[in-house]
C-alpha cells in the first residue's frame, strides 16, 4: 500500500516560525493561484497532511501532551544535565506566553487551517463533482477540524478563520470554546459524509478516521471542562460514531498488544495493522523525512550507555532522558497479569560493547575461582530494571553485588531506590532501529494519531457517563482480554524475577484481569487498588478516574494525557497527587495554555497594535 508523499511547497507553509500566525495569511494569498489545476489541488491536499507529521517532529510532541500530568515527570538530559522545557512539567513562571513551543504549536496549526481554507474554496471550483472532489474536500474538512480540536483543547477559545484571506488581515478576536467546538464538529461531520470508507494509501484519511475523531470531539465536549455548553445528546453522539468504527468499519483490534509497536522494518507489518485508524507517515528516505523526521523515539529513553558492556547503539536508541514514568504509572498496572506493562517498558539490556565488559573482582566475585573472569559476554544481559513492590526485601547489597548484570531496583531491602531522573524504565513503544546511524535523530516510524483501542475506550467512557456500566465494562474487558497473558505465552526472565512468579509458569491471566463495577465502587478492595486521589468519593467520580486509569494502561505515552486530564477537569488533582515535580506550582489556571505573545504583539484593533489592557483581555487567566 503506497504512502503519501508530501510536497515541498505546502510543507514549507506548515513549518512556520514562532511569530508567523498573521504572516501566514499573506503567504496563503501569494500561493493560491497555484491551486487552480487538478495537479495543484493534489499538491495542496497532500501537503496538508504534513501538519499531521508536525505533532511528532520535535520536543513539542510531548511537552504539550505528557509533561505536567500524572503519568510522566521530567528526566535529566544526558548532554547538558538540565532541560529548559521542564517548566511544562513543573508549571513554573517560565511556562509563559513567550515560550517557543507554545508559539510554534499555535502558528503551525493556523498554517494548516489556512491551507484547508484554500482547499475548501478551490476544490469545488477546480475538480468536477464526483468521488474525487468529495474525497479531497473531505480530507481538508477533516484536517481543519482536527487543527481546531488541537487548538481549543490547549488554549480554549481561539481566533476562528474559515475562509482564505484575499488580503493581509491583522485584526482577530478570540471566539469562544463553544464556537470553536461547533466548527470542529461541523467540519468532522462533513468529512464523515464526504470521505470514502476505505483508502488505498497508508496515511490517507478514511471515513472511519473522521468518525473516530468526531466521537472523540463529542466526548470531549461532554466532559467536565465544557459541561456548561455541552448538549445532552453529546454522549449519545459519541457512542454512535465510536460504534460505527467498531462495528461497521474495516478496523479491527490487533491480535496482540505488541503487534502495534513491533517495528521490524520500515513500512513493516505493524504500520499497516488494521487497528491503526490514522497515522502520520514517515520514511527512511532523508529527502522525505525532511528537517526532523519522527523524533519521538528519543524522548522516553533513560541512560544506558554509561553502564558496563554498553554503548549507544541503534537497537537501544538515542536516549534523551526527557520523560520519566511516575510511581502512579508503575503501580497502576497489574504487573503480574497485564502483559502491557512488560510490553511497554524495556526492563533488560544486552551487552554490545566489548571494551567495557566487566570482570569479577575479589570484592564482588561469588567464589574465588571467578576472580578475573568476565561477568558476562557480548549478547548476555548487562542491565536489569526491577519495578518491584515496596515490601520486597530480597534485593540486599550482597545480592546485587554478586549478580553479574547491573541490577537497578525500585525498592531495595533498605527501602532506598536506584531509580531517579536518569535511572528509570524506558517506554519502548517508539524505539527506532532503522535510522541512518545511532546518533541520527530523524526517526522513520509512522506516528500513530488514533487506533481502535482508543475508540473502544471512547465508547466505554460515554456509556459509563450515562450510567450504563455493563456496556462500558464490556468494551474495557475486551481490551483487557487482549492485554492478558495467553496460556503458553513466553514471559521475560525479568518478569519472573520482579513479580516472584515461579520460573517457566505460562498460565493464562485473562480471568484475573477482568474487572467489574467493584473497581469504581466506593469502599471496595478493588477500588483501593485503583489509586484514586483523595476526595474522589462517588461512584460517578470514581468511574471517570477509572477510565483515566484504563487509558493509562492502554495508551500510555501516546500523546493524549494532558488533554484527557484537562477535559475531565482532573489535571490539578491528579498532577498534585501523582507528579511530585508538578505539585508545588500547578494552579487552577494551568488548565489552559497561554495565548502566544507573538500573536498578541502582531494583532491589531481598529488599525492599531493592541494596548496592554487589550492584550490582557485576549490572554488566558493567570498568564
Amino acid at each position: 500500500m503506497k504512502k503519501i508523499f508530501y510536497t515541498t511547497l505546502v510543507a514549507g507553509l506548515l513549518l512556520t516560525s514562532c511569530s508567523d500566525f498573521l504572516k501566514e495569511e499573506m503567504v496563503a494569498t501569494v500561493t493560491q493561484q497555484r491551486y487552480d489545476t487538478p495537479e495543484g489541488i493534489d499538491e495542496l491536499v497532500n501537503g496538508g497532511y504534513e501538519a499531521l507529521r508536525y505533532h511528532f517532529n520535535d520536543e513539542w510532541s510531548y511537552v504539550l501532551t505528557n509533561y505536567g500530568t500524572d503519568e510522566f515527570t521530567h528526566g535529566l538530559s544526558y548532554a547538558t544535565g538540565t532541560f529548559t522545557t521542564q517548566a511544562y512539567n513543573t508549571y513554573t513562571a517560565t511556562l509563559a506566553p513567550t515560550e517557543g513551543y507554545i508559539g510554534s504549536f499555535f502558528d503551525n496549526l493556523y498554517a494548516q487551517i489556512n491551507v484547508c481554507n484554500i482547499g475548501i474554496k478551490k476544490i469545488p471550483e477546480v475538480l468536477p463533482a464526483g468521488d474525487l472532489q468529495n474525497t479531497r474536500l473531505g480530507e481538508v474538512y477533516f484536517l481543519r477540524g482536527f487543527a481546531y480540536y488541537k487548538l481549543v483543547t490547549q488554549f480554549g477559545g481561539v481566533p476562528r478563520k474559515l475562509t482564505p484571506s484575499e488580503t493581509l488581515t491583522l485584526e482577530y478576536t478570540r471566539a469562544t470554546d463553544e464556537e470553536i467546538f461547533a466548527v470542529v464538529i461541523s467540519d468532522l461531520r462533513k468529512s464523515v459524509d464526504l470521505l470514502p470508507t476505505a483508502v488505498t494509501q497508508n496515511g490517507r484519511i478514511a471515513s472511519y478516521a473522521a468518525q473516530h475523531f468526531l466521537a472523540k470531539a463529542y466526548l470531549t465536549r461532554a466532559s467536565e471542562l465544557y459541561a456548561g455548553f455541552s448538549p445532552e445528546t453529546d454522549l449519545d453522539s459519541a457512542i454512535y460514531y465510536a460504534e460505527e468504527v467498531i462495528n461497521n468499519s474495516s478496523r479491527k483490534l490487533a491480535a496482540e498488544y505488541s503487534d502495534i509497536f513491533k517495528y521490524t522494518a520500515v513500512n513493516g507489518p505493524n504500520e499497516s495493522n488494521p487497528e491503526i485508524i490514522l497515522a502520520a507517515q514517515f520514511e527512511n528516505t532523508q529527502t522525505v523525512l525532511g528537517r526532523f523526521g519522527n523524533r519521538t523515539h528519543m524522548f522516553f529513553l533513560s541512560d544506558y550507555r554509561t553502564y558496563p558492556g554498553m554503548t549507544r547503539d541503534l537497537a537501544n536508541g538515542r536516549e534523551f532522558n526527557r520523560l520519566r514514568p511516575t510511581d502512579y504509572t508503575l503501580d497502576i498496572f497489574d504487573r503480574k497479569n497485564d502483559s502491557r506493562f512488560y510490553k511497554n517498558f524495556k526492563t533488560a539490556y544486552l551487552a554490545g560493547y566489548e571494551p567495557t565488559l566487566p570482570r569479577w573482582t575479589e570484592t564482588d566475585a561469588p567464589t574465588p575461582a571467578l576472580v578475573g573472569k568476565l561477568k558476562f559476554n557480548l549478547g548476555d544481559t548487562s542491565i536489569i530494571y526491577i519495578a518491584n513492590k515496596k515490601d520486597d526485601t530480597r534485593f540486599t547489597p550482597e545480592y546485587k553485588l554478586h549478580t553479574p548484570a547491573r541490577l537497578l531496583v525500585r525498592y531495595n531491602s533498605d527501602g532506598k531506590t536506584d531509580f531517579g531522573n536518569q535511572v528509570f524504565l524506558s517506554l519502548s513503544k517508539y524505539i527506532d532501529p532503522f535510522r541512518v546511524s545511532f546518533s541520527d535523530d530523524k526517526g522513520t516510524r509512522d506516528g500513530i494519531l488514533a487506533r481502535l483501542s482508543e475508540t473502544y475506550l471512547i465508547a466505554a467512557e460515554a456509556y459509563g457517563r450515562k450510567g450504563d456500566y455493563t456496556t462500558a465494562l464490556k468494551y474495557i474487558n475486551d481490551l483487557r482480554t487482549r492485554a492478558a497473558y495467553k496460556g503458553g505465552e513466553t514471559r521475560s526472565n525479568v518478569y519472573y524475577l520482579a513479580e516472584q512468579v515461579p520460573f517457566g509458569e505460562t498460565g493464562g491471566t485473562a480471568e484475573d484481569l477482568q474487572v467489574t463495577e467493584a473497581s469504581f465502587t466506593p469502599g471496595t478492595p478493588e477500588a483501593a487498588r485503583e489509586l484514586y486521589p483523595t476526595g474522589v468519593g462517588s461512584m460517578e467520580a470514581m468511574f471517570v478516574h477509572f477510565i483515566l486509569n484504563e487509558r493509562s494502561r492502554e495508551l500510555l505515552g501516546e500523546f493524549h494525557r494532558w488533554v484527557d486530564l484537562a477535559r475531565t477537569n482532573t489535571l490539578i488533582v491528579r498532577a498534585r497527587a501523582f507528579n511530585m515535580d508538578a505539585k508545588a506550582n500547578i494552579r487552577d489556571f494551568h488548565i489552559r495554555r497561554p495565548i502566544p505573545q507573538s500573536y498578541l504583539d502582531t494583532n491589531q484593533k481598529n488599525g492599531k497594535p493592541l494596548t496592554a489592557d487589550e492584550k490582557a483581555a485576549e490572554q488566558n487567566e493567570g498568564y
